[in-house]
């Protein structure tokens, strides 16, 4: 999200923003330059040139106003559509990176970042521009005047420039903690309100009131922190440009005196001495905002930085599952430690376990979600030979089924239409076909995330006739039929072993006859 990239997202925008970013201190300074010459006609008394002049004066004000405010929107457009490339970008590189990425992350990179970036790297930029050219006018002009005042005035920038570096690095760091603080508060309410229900009926309030506020007060201190810095740093470049600009007024006065300038020009200093001021502190806050944010730039780019995703997999599913010496250790210090297992093309295995020992962390291991501490997952194609497996080929039901805000249909195929003549068959061996008669679009039926328009069985069957439709050859199921009765479970198991897919099955509340229907047991034991 570099300078070149914001010129690269649309050019011929980018430099018509810079053409009448250039043009606006311009009209300013030339506009004060028809002052000067109003104040000569009017010292002799002309008044028809006083009136042309005036006229003249009023369009160069008018057209300075235009220019500021069209190249402070083209700007805004441009960084707009950097940030909708930028998003994409991002989005494109957690997809890729095969990472476990936590949504607050995403959401605080996605969102408050570039925020930041925008207020304090592209905003800054029209500062930047704007108050070089206002300053290269007033220099320009001031050789016209007196070479006494352009040195004073080449001094007093070169002394301005140096004033940003007294708070870069705490202007940086303090925008660095807002951003980690930012995505901590954001942690905070998604671990929190997304067990809003139970706090409520535990009456727990008073604890997640506690650890909110706790979060947005550090949050708040981060910006507190970030605005004390850039307001003290508009206040240093406050008082020099202060300073300065009294400095030029003092030094045109003596000249005057000495019959060195015009009395004319000395009516206009004052206007020089406000633009100057203007200018200091644009390039000064904006080269120290730059600076700030630099880090966090860097990070963004990071973020956007493409994926290579072409890795070699096998073109068919693995025939067999092992591991052999797979532990894995959390970061409180607690670990699992699993036998080595074996698992082959077409069984049906009911995996069983202590609470804790590992059924569902297995799963993850064996989907490469989590990294093992130590050992390892081996796939192996029906000849017996390692290969990494494309894990296209592997259906997994989690516990809280994934679904998105899209139809029916299109969570089943997962967008691919080609799909849409397998449907019906899944939907008939999950036992949906029952629920889509109740819809009044049917498979059709768009689902609400935010409105919940569907149950958790329904969610859990939407899953399996996901699997089915994408011929998985290995089907993981975690408690996937935990909210659909009995009967219902049967028949769907009916179903599914009678498949030629492997099918590894976690429950805890099980029969008999649902006992009788795998091949095998694997039963888990917390050590």
């Amino acid at each position: 999200m570099n300078f070149r990239e914001l010129i690269k997202i649309k050019p011929a925008r980018f430099w018509l923003f810079v053409v009448i970013t250039v043009l606006t201190p311009i009209a300013i300074i030339g506009n004060t330059a028809l002052v000067q010459l109003e104040t000569t006609i009017v010292l002799s008394r002309n008044l028809r040139n006083f009136v042309i002049i005036s006229a003249i004066s009023l369009v160069v004000a008018a057209l300075s106003y235009v220019f500021i405010n069209v190249s402070q929107y083209l700007i805004t457009y441009q960084a707009q559509d950097l940030n909708n490339s930028v998003r994409d970008k991002i989005v494109k590189h957690y997809f890729y990176d095969g990472k476990k990425h936590q949504v607050p992350e995403m959401q605080n990179r996605l969102t408050n970042d570039l925020q930041m970036v925008n207020e304090n790297y592209i905003g800054a930029i029209f500062n930047l521009l704007y108050g070089s050219v206002m300053i290269i006018s007033i220099i320009i002009y001031l050789i016209m005047l007196n070479w006494i005042l352009l040195l004073t005035i080449c001094l007093i920038v070169a002394i301005t420039l140096v004033l940003p570096k007294l708070i870069e690095k705490p202007l940086q760091k303090a925008n660095q903690l807002i951003s980690d603080n930012n995505q901590v508060y954001l942690d905070t309410l998604n671990d929190w309100l997304q067990g809003l229900e139970q706090l409520r009926q535990f009456a727990a309030g008073a604890k997640l009131f506690s650890v909110s506020q706790l979060a947005s007060k550090k949050l708040e201190d981060a910006n507190v922190k970030q605005t004390t810095y850039t307001k003290l740093l508009n206040a240093i470049t406050g008082i020099a440009s202060a300073i300065f600009g009294l400095i030029i007024f003092l030094l045109s006065g003596l000249l005057v005196k000495n019959g060195l300038l015009e009395i004319s020009a000395l009516l206009v200093v004052g206007n020089f001495r406000f633009y100057l001021n203007q200018a200091i502190n644009q390039i000064s806050n904006a080269r120290g905002q730059m600076k700030g944010i630099k880090k966090l730039v860097k990070e963004i780019d990071e973020s956007a930085a493409p994926v290579s995703h072409s890795r070699k997999t096998s073109s068919v599913a693995p025939a067999t599952i092992k591991t052999e010496s797979l532990g894995l250790k959390f970061p409180n210090g607690e670990s699992l430690t699993y036998p080595d297992l074996q698992i082959k093309q077409g069984e049906k295995i009911l995996l069983t376990g202590d609470s804790g020992a590992g059924k569902s962390t297995l799963f993850k291991l064996i989907l490469g979600e989590l990294k093992p501490s130590k050992g390892r997952v081996i796939f192996e194609d029906k000849n017996g030979k390692e290969i990494t497996p494309d894990l296209r080929k592997i259906g997994y039901l989690p516990q809280d089924p994934v679904v998105f805000p899209a139809s029916i249909l299109d969570n089943i195929t997962m967008f691919n239409d080609k799909l849409d003549n397998k449907v019906a068959e899944a939907v008939k061996e999950v036992n949906l076909s029952g629920d889509l008669k109740r819809f009044d679009k049917g498979i059709d039926k768009e689902l609400n995330l935010d409105k919940l328009n569907i149950s958790g069985g329904q969610r859990q069957k939407i899953v399996l006739a996901r699997a089915k439709v994408h011929d998985s050859d290995i089907i993981l199921i975690d408690e996937g039929t935990s909210a659909i009765d009995q009967k219902a479970t049967m028949d769907i198991l009916n179903n599914l072993l009678k498949s030629k897919a492997t099918i590894v099955f976690i429950a805890h509340n099980f029969n008999e006859k649902m006992h009788d229907l795998f091949d095998r047991e694997i039963h888990l034991v917390k050590e």
